[in-house]
């Protein structure tokens, strides 16, 4: 193969990777590398090794429940239909495309979760769906479209291929994706540096989808669901359906854990929000109702902040204009505050000032922006944002609001 034909093929399978432009931009202020809760070697050692997987072995494996792929992930397409059909044309017209790395589930025997490759055997799912299988029941068969090669296939589903080109189906089953399987791994930790290291494309992802698969529970799948029920979440972050990068649920969740976390946070976000999840899981009869009321709560905050800060909500001020990016640092304390009722209203009533506020203290307080911009995770930086926006609260309104519990058990005094 030549050189020019080489590059152009790399590239086609390098092009499965990056994904659309989605909502507006998140800063980096969820969980990193930083905060993994070692740095010990010996907990990042894990066996490994790889096989030459086929489609058919691979949608048979998903199938059978051995590959965890919850059906509800098809809420958070981050694949378009023409993409998920490009992989499956690349994948008949044997282009190579991105090796999958799965991590073997400690508590059940043969059973992976996925580190790297969801959207690619979501592709496969979905086009490979048996009517005639119950289990296939959950998922929404694929048709095929905006293909430029196979071009007789667009408008085609699976069965209509197996039907029609005989010869394809069978080349599209019996092609091969490499398959990299970790096990007898010792810490989570591990998980989450591959997952952020092997998701590094144009638009960063959110580790709430690997905690949901290495912290399931009747929490988790609710703030799943309700986090992409919400309109006004969706409002927040100008989309239009569930959001692709689970922001939307990693946002309920970090709400929720500053109002109703009974653990102190000691500046390892990771570590707040991964036990907020294992207690709330566990309590989940008895804390229902209270973290069901929260998200009214959020939804009321995020729409009283829209007419206060209009598009700019949860948006840091520099000079003259409005950053494009979403600010975590600023949602944090923007929807602690606009939670209170009685400081809702008032701030709705004082919302010039309110912002003319906001705008005076990024402008003229350092502190201010390195907590919410350069260091936002430390204890000292939540609550260096927490108290200059009460005191902006405080000014604009006459009203203050709590500051969470969680930040105040966590102060080193």
């Amino acid at each position: 193969m030549s050189e020019q034909g080489r590059s152009s093929l790399e590239a086609n399978a390098l092009s499965l990777e990056i994904d659309e432009p989605g909502p507006p931009l998140i800063h980096e202020q969820g969980e990193t590398e930083d905060e993994l809760s070692t740095h010990n070697p010996i907990e990042f050692e894990a066996a490994l090794s790889s096989t030459d997987w086929t489609v058919e072995t691979l949608v048979n494996q998903m199938r059978k429940g051995r590959i965890n792929l919850n059906p509800d992930f098809q809420r958070r397409n981050a694949w378009l239909d023409q993409r998920k059909s490009q992989l499956i044309e690349s994948i008949i017209l044997r282009y190579p495309v991105p090796q999958l790395v799965l991590a073997e589930d400690p508590a059940h025997e043969g059973v992976y979760i996925v580190i790297d490759g969801k959207q690619r055997l979501l592709a496969l799912r979905q086009f490979c769906v048996d009517k005639d299988d119950k289990r296939d029941r959950e998922f929404s068969p694929l048709k095929l479209q905006g293909l430029k090669i196979l071009t007789d296939l667009n408008g085609l589903y699976w069965p209509d291929i197996q039907n029609m080109y005989p010869a394809m189906a069978a080349r599209l089953e019996n092609q091969t994706v490499r398959t990299v399987f970790i096990s007898k791994w010792r810490s989570q930790d591990l998980l989450l540096s591959l997952f952020l290291r092997l998701n590094t494309g144009s638009v960063t992802l959110s580790p709430q989808e690997l905690r949901q698969a290495l912290r399931p529970g009747p929490f988790v799948e609710w703030v799943d669901l309700s986090s992409g029920r919400s309109q006004e979440l969706r409002n927040l972050l100008g989309s239009t359906q569930p959001d692709r990068r689970m922001v939307d649920a990693e946002l309920l969740l970090r709400y929720l854990a500053l109002r109703f976390s009974t653990h102190p946070y000691k500046g390892n976000l990771k570590k707040f929000l991964d036990d907020t999840c294992a207690s709330f899981n566990k309590d989940w009869p008895k804390s229902r109702t209270r973290i069901e009321t929260g998200l009214v709560d959020l939804e009321s905050a995020i729409s009283a902040g829209r007419e206060i800060f209009g598009s700019h909500l949860c948006r840091k001020w520099t000079r003259d204009r409005y950053e494009r990016p979403f600010n975590r640092a600023l949602f944090d304390i923007q929807m602690v505050s606009l939670t209170e009722q009685v400081v809702r209203e008032e701030m709705l009533r004082n919302a010039e000032d309110v912002v003319e506020g906001f705008k005076l203290r990024c402008d003229h307080d350092s502190n201010f922006v390195r907590s919410i911009t350069t260091t936002t995770k430390s204890v000292e930086a939540f609550l260096t944002r927490f108290e200059a926006w009460r005191d902006i609260v405080r000014e604009a309104t006459g009203r203050t609001f709590r500051i969470p519990a969680s930040l105040d058990a966590g102060r080193i005094f």
